[in-house]
């Protein structure tokens, strides 16, 4: 039998190409400094928005094919009090009795950069920001297409609605209370409180979608708005659906309002 005889430099190829294929490989749960749990977004397309026939829909959620071509992380969790605390020293929440396992709300859309700029300082990094809105809703979705990751919408407003009420805190059960994080289920990809506790800034102007597909999205140039998704504690059940967007302007500080950091990798 003739033995076969492999190049040396073809095997060392070969392993310097696995070796950098498996380094360069993102971890798939990584925690930060301050304690905050961050799952692997893997690329993927998605359909953007609702469907005419979705009970509940908004005229503004006009479904177009939108493309991310790159990976990212986002936070399991909205940011807590005790997050916030840790890094910035005031706790502004309207909801301090909550506790610190609670969201903290009461801040603005250039809060939330302040807190960025500050945690990418103490980290030596640049990675922190926030989600963009087509980020949001494709990690909100995670693979599914109907109002709510694990089903369709049957209640509107404050009745209770069986597939939300697992996931999510809204005016059917939260007994008109903020309430602690990670407290519902999560959806498929480890992300809790996409539907219900409080609403949460997006890097994005707000303004109306697009028709045609897009690639990587980033809202328009320009703007008045700050885009804002997911829903909140005394919100409509409508309003706690994938598709639901909302705006405000960036400098407006409301007692619903708080965020959930992204990592680029």
């Amino acid at each position: 039998m003739r033995k076969l005889i492999i190049p040396i430099q073809f095997i060392m190829v070969i392993a310097c190409l696995a070796f950098n294929g498996y380094a360069e490989q993102p971890q798939e749960k990584i925690t930060n400094s301050l304690g905050m749990d961050f799952v692997l977004i893997k690329p993927g397309k998605f359909m953007m928005g609702s469907p005419e026939g979705e009970p509940g829909r908004y005229s503004g959620e006009i479904p177009h094919a939108v493309n991310l071509t790159n990976p990212f992380y986002l936070q399991t969790t909205e940011v807590t009090q005790a997050q916030w605390k840790a890094l910035m020293g005031k706790n502004p929440a309207s909801h301090k009795r909550c506790g610190d396992s609670c969201p903290v709300e009461q801040v603005s859309w250039e809060d939330a950069q302040q807190f960025i700029q500050k945690l990418n300082q103490k980290e030596g990094t640049s990675k922190y920001r926030l989600p963009t809105e087509a980020e949001w809703e494709y990690a909100c979705r995670a693979g599914s297409t109907t109002a709510f990751p694990n089903g369709s919408i049957a209640e509107l407003n404050c009745g209770r609605d069986p597939n939300l009420d697992p996931i999510g805190w809204y005016c059917g059960n939260s007994n008109n209370m903020i309430q602690p994080v990670a407290r519902k289920k999560p959806n498929a990809w480890g992300l809790h409180d996409m539907h219900g506790n409080v609403q949460e800034w997006c890097q994005d102007w707000f303004g109306p979608y697009p028709d045609d597909e897009v690639i990587n999205p980033k809202g328009p140039k320009k703007g008045s708005y700050r885009a804002m998704r997911g829903g909140v504690w005394y919100s409509p059940a409508r309003d706690c659906r994938s598709a639901s967007r909302f705006g405000s302007p960036p400098h407006y500080r409301f007692r619903h309002i708080g965020f959930r950091l992204s990592i680029t990798p």
